[in-house]
């Protein structure tokens, strides 16, 4: 398994969480403090992984209920436009302290002039 091929991807993306709210792998490489979108982002193209951040507000009921976030929230938002194409994959979920629900997206780095 090496970086940059499908089976690496496939490993460190895996959801590690099964509970519906997708928590991938690689996180691990985060370690246990807060590190910026744009640090982590950097950490994972040195895996060969890209990342993309989306972002939309909480349900109104998860907020009123102070909820923490389940399954059926990631069902009540929306999604980016590249959902599901071009090899973008949603790997994470998580909320945010501005009320929002965070959904981190990730596909194997593509390299210019090459067909994703």
């Amino acid at each position: 398994m090496t970086p940059g091929s499908i089976q690496y991807f496939e490993y460190w993306t895996q959801d590690v969480r099964k509970d519906g709210v997708p928590f991938p792998k690689f996180a691990e490489w985060f370690g246990d403090d807060e590190k910026s979108m744009r640090e982590c982002t950097e950490i994972c193209r040195r895996y060969t992984i890209e990342l993309r951040y989306w972002s939309d507000d909480m349900p109104a009921s998860m907020m009123e209920e102070s909820e923490a976030l389940e399954a059926k929230h990631l069902n009540q938002i929306g999604r980016p436009s590249y959902h599901g194409k071009d090899g973008w994959r949603m790997v994470g979920a998580f909320d945010t302290e501005d009320g929002e629900i965070c959904l981190l997206y990730s596909r194997p780095i593509q390299q210019e002039g090459l067909a994703p």
